[in-house]
């Protein structure tokens, strides 16, 4: 590593981070495993399913299929607390779901996966086996993430996810050089902590300098939207700088969402 032991990133466990980094590389080969078998069996539609963090989180990959896919592939990103009410008329018993729960207990994922096994839809779920959400998809089709904020949970699972959209790619021809990625983040975890390291004083510098800004904005796109909405809500918001200014902006979409419905808008 090229920075110094003297830069310290403040609540981060940076063994514990490389130490979860070594053991994702032999965690992503059961993703993989588990897209082979979606690949084997065949499937006429991908559905990414996630609840707040969760959702902003697949959204990174669900960009990356559509954008890689061929035309044929559809992919969809869906909110598991809406597909609960209104279900999504492109989803059979033919069709393969992704979902991740820290939690292993999240509500709204807990009832849609049960609905969903009832059609006959395969699940695939990062969580913990036990967990309730684990227990209804099956251990067997359950891949535990390594979700500690406090050591870079997030994009860990990235990464996972990654591993078992990118391999469906792979399988379809879309993405040749999927085992070379593979190879090539192997060891990234040491990189990703350097990064880290040399931005710790830029971040500081920024922090001190906007801390008291009266409004912020956030700007993002492409596969980093996710991240965008993630980080200014779920991170920002949940922590309680800015939280009134983050707030309205929620609540003013939402209302403007829920008015074009009634509406009629698309």
């Amino acid at each position: 590593m090229k920075e110094t032991e003297k830069i310290e990133i403040m609540h981060f466990d940076q063994e514990g981070y490389l130490e979860d980094g070594k053991a994702l590389y032999e965690t992503g080969k059961k993703m993989t495993a588990l897209a082979d078998k979606v690949a084997d069996e065949g499937y006429d539609a991908v559905f990414l399913m996630g609840v707040g963090g969760t959702w902003d989180e697949l959204m990174q990959l669900e960009y990356l299929m559509n954008k890689f896919g061929d035309r044929d592939l559809e992919v969809y990103l869906i909110h598991a607390a809406e597909w609960n009410v209104s279900g999504h008329k492109r989803m059979t018993d033919k069709s393969v779901v992704l979902t991740a729960s820290e939690s292993g207990t999240t509500p709204e994922v807990l009832e849609a996966v049960k609905k969903m096994k009832g059609m006959g839809v395969r699940v695939y779920a990062m969580t913990k086996p036990e967990g309730l959400i684990g227990q209804a998809v099956g251990a067997e089709n359950c891949v535990a993430m390594a979700s500690d904020h406090g050591s870079g949970g997030c994009e860990k699972g990235y990464y996972l996810a990654d591993c078992f959209g990118l391999r469906l790619l792979n399988r379809r021809g879309c993405f040749p050089k999927f085992d070379l990625f593979i190879e090539q983040t192997k060891d990234i975890w040491k990189d990703m902590l350097d990064i880290r390291k040399r931005f710790e004083p830029r971040a500081e510098e920024l922090a001190k300098k906007y801390a008291l800004a009266p409004y912020t904005m956030f700007i993002g796109s492409g596969a980093l939207w996710g991240e965008t909405i993630l980080f200014s809500m779920c991170i920002l918001e949940e922590i309680g700088r800015h939280t009134s200014e983050l707030q309205s902006l929620t609540n003013l979409v939402c209302r403007l969402l829920l008015e074009k419905k009634k509406g009629g808008g698309g």
